[in-house]
């Protein structure tokens, strides 16, 4: 994918940090753009005469006098950098007829950010700014800078670098025309370096067949990654993983039936309606559950989970037995907590994998054939390149779990051999 728009800062994935605006790196304000004073990180970026500052607002900043004052950069909340996205959208299709045309082809959902008020704090934040404060109402219109906004809410992709120390939005021609789907048939990847995206199919991909990429978390259960995609991209997902009240067979969001002592599960009637009750699978019981008990336990729960303290390997097991019992082995909370307990053994000091003892690496064997059996489901093929679920991480540690486990058993054999042959000694 070589056609990247241009590289869009975008305040939300900052938390209201100043940032160059060249390279997007955090910057304590030490350094001043010596033309217009915004702030940059060094000399190197304010040279750079192809960088996206130079390239789009720094002059037109620089005539107007609009910088943000150092008691708005001391401000936990620099609502000014929410600007520089639309605009650098808007003069990218002023200056460039055919981008333009680019421009004008992606989403913008103006009519549902009416609806639901994003509209309203766009204007507040974004368009009354740049109208008024900085006084480019002559060269910037309401309409265009919303539309702006919108296609940056739509269409935009995360992307950093391997240190996070860049984290901005990207928007790319092609790459943000693909549809979602929550088990998408494509896998997306950024170069650090570059910010150039590649995409690959992830598997087979038959002619005239529809090609996607996910939006949302794949470790999320399906009323989350709904509500998210609602909340974010302005649709309702209702692809075959989120139509399916398993989840395609991962259980992802399932609950134990309390009536059938979890020997069954429950699961929604209509996973596409938030409001729909839940049902047992069991042929024999078909106990129902209204959806405001199923959202009120797994708001609790989420909330004890959020409040674990990580450093407490033994704390989360705990959890995890504890709730265990309550949800499916693969829900969305307890899959979290075990993709990280997978690679915190065998990977943290103190439990290297020549340091645990045989339950331990059996525990960490598994903790990887219960992710790679969700992986297989939720990201099919090769889609190792950019993912939620690394599943070629997952493949090395479970056998170099299995061999450590190996190596393990025969020392503790030959050790209970030696201590035989000492017990019958001459």
């Amino acid at each position: 994918m070589k056609n990247l728009l241009g590289l869009i800062l975008e305040h939300y994935y900052f938390f209201g940090k100043q940032v160059c605006l060249t390279c997007y790196r955090r910057v304590d304000g030490s350094y001043l753009c010596p033309r217009c004073q915004w702030p940059l990180c060094s000399e190197t970026c304010w040279q750079s005469e192809d960088g996206p500052h130079q390239r789009y607002e720094c002059e037109l900043l620089a005539s107007k006098h609009v910088h943000p004052t150092m008691e708005e950069l001391k401000q936990d909340d620099c609502r000014l950098y929410d600007c520089i996205a639309p605009l650098r959208i808007v003069l990218d299709g002023q200056r460039n007829p055919e981008r333009s045309r680019l421009w004008l082809g992606l989403e913008d959902h103006r009519m549902y950010r009416k609806k639901i008020g994003i509209w309203q704090i766009d204007k507040h934040t974004v368009v009354d700014p740049v109208r008024v404060k900085w006084q480019l109402g002559d060269r910037f219109g309401d309409d265009e800078l919303q539309r702006a906004c919108g296609i940056l809410e739509v269409n935009a992709f995360e992307v950093c670098d391997e240190d996070k120390s860049i984290s901005a939005r990207a928007v790319y021609s092609h790459a943000c025309l693909m549809a979602h789907d929550c088990v998408p048939n494509t896998a997306c990847t950024v170069n650090p370096a570059t910010q150039k995206m590649t995409v690959r199919a992830a598997v087979d991909i038959s002619a005239g067949q529809m090609i996607t990429t996910s939006y949302t978390f794949t470790l999320d259960g399906t009323l989350r990654r709904r509500a998210h995609l609602k909340e974010t991209k302005f649709f309702d997902c209702c692809c075959p993983r989120c139509s399916d009240p398993t989840e395609l067979g991962s259980h992802l969001s399932s609950l134990a039936c309390p009536r059938c002592s979890g020997r069954n599960y429950t699961v929604p009637e209509d996973p596409l309606n938030p409001e729909s009750y839940w049902k047992c699978q069991g042929e024999q019981c078909g106990n129902r559950i209204g959806p405001s008990q199923v959202n009120q336990l797994l708001t609790c729960l989420q909330r004890k989970a959020d409040e674990l303290n990580y450093d407490d390997t033994r704390g989360l097991e705990i959890f995890i037995e504890t709730w265990s019992s309550i949800l499916h082995p693969n829900h969305s909370i307890l899959i979290g907590i075990k993709y990280y307990l997978c690679h915190f053994y065998g990977n943290a000091p103190g439990y290297q994998l020549r340091e645990m003892p045989l339950h331990l690496l059996a525990r960490k064997m598994k903790l990887c054939e219960e992710l790679l059996g969700v992986a297989l489901i939720l990201e099919p093929g090769a889609s190792n390149f950019h993912c939620n679920i690394d599943k070629s991480s997952l493949i090395r540690e479970l056998e170099l779990t299995e061999r450590e486990f190996a190596r393990g058993q025969t020392s503790e054999e030959d050790n209970e051999t030696t201590d035989f042959e000492d017990d019958n000694g001459p």
